[in-house]
């Protein structure tokens, strides 16, 4: 994830971090593997994943969606935790040396057409997220995402399989414990929120002044635990940035509901961000 601008808001940041997020669970999905000459039982050979972005308290949240099939089957339980090994690191960007990673589409697997996704709650139809003619798909609801009781029906088109009556994971807000102070975040800070559920992640995203202008950080961490350090990796490359007194300027709960459907595998991923401070 790069950040080229001198001086980036942090609205901008903080979205463009979030979406690093969805770069990741698709990088992961596609991530070469042992070939198989045929699917096994247990295995996963094709993948959706459903992203629902709650930016703010009020209005509607924002809808993306990927389909694709592996160019080999992967074992499920290799495929349990959409974030895998990304929990517990942090990504360290600057002006002149924005951050590099391994997020990206690579050549593991090939686009698939899937079709619309409804969604519903106990009084009715919820949204539609509605797949465009190039491929890409459109959140059609004016409420916010619900708490409880959403449930997913994803139309079947033969390259991916129908899914019915999927409960939905959507999460809470996060909240940030009292006492921490998201206007003065050191290499040493300790970040703390109210824990969510276990197999949840919170996105930690800031940014702070070093010897050569902006230095940004974008960090995954357990939503349980409800606390997190830099790791070392971390503070080694915020101290070579100069970064010294910064800010956490967006905190987001990533919750995730499975489902799967033959050798289909579909992650829908609830999103609940928030903003910290005045003009964020």
């Amino acid at each position: 994830m790069q950040s080229s601008m001198p001086q980036p808001s942090t609205t901008l940041l903080g979205r463009a971090r979030l979406a690093a997020v969805v770069g990741t669970c698709l990088a992961l999905l596609l991530a070469s593997c042992q070939n198989q000459p045929q699917p096994q039982p247990g295995t996963v050979d094709r993948v959706g994943l459903i992203l629902l972005n709650q930016a703010a308290a009020t209005g509607a949240p924002i809808g993306q969606a990927s389909f694709v099939a592996l160019t080999a089957a992967r074992a499920e339980e290799l495929m349990s935790s959409p974030f895998g090994t990304q929990v517990g690191t942090c990504v360290v960007s600057t002006a002149t040396a924005p951050a590099t990673g391994t997020v990206g589409t690579g050549a593991g697997g090939s686009r698939l057409n899937a079709g619309d996704i409804l969604f519903s709650t106990g009084s009715g139809t919820y949204g539609l997220l509605e797949r465009e003619d190039d491929g890409r798909y459109t959140m059609h609801t004016t409420e916010p995402l619900p708490t409880t009781g959403l449930r997913l029906r994803l139309v079947g088109t033969g390259a991916f399989p129908a899914f019915t009556n999927v409960a939905i994971n959507t999460g809470t807000a996060p909240e940030l414990a009292p006492g921490f102070d998201p206007a003065a975040v050191t290499v040493d800070s300790e970040f703390g929120w109210t824990p969510g559920s276990a197999g949840s992640a919170v996105l930690l995203v800031g940014t702070g002044t070093g010897t050569a202008g902006v230095v940004a950080y974008s960090c995954l961490a357990q939503d349980d635990l409800g606390h997190f350090e830099f790791p070392e990796t971390a503070r080694a490359d915020l101290a070579a940035a100069g970064f010294t007194t910064g800010s956490l300027d967006t905190l987001a709960r990533v919750s995730t509901t499975q489902a799967r459907s033959g050798t289909a595998l579909l992650l829908v991923n609830s999103l609940r961000t928030t903003y910290l401070g005045g003009d964020r």
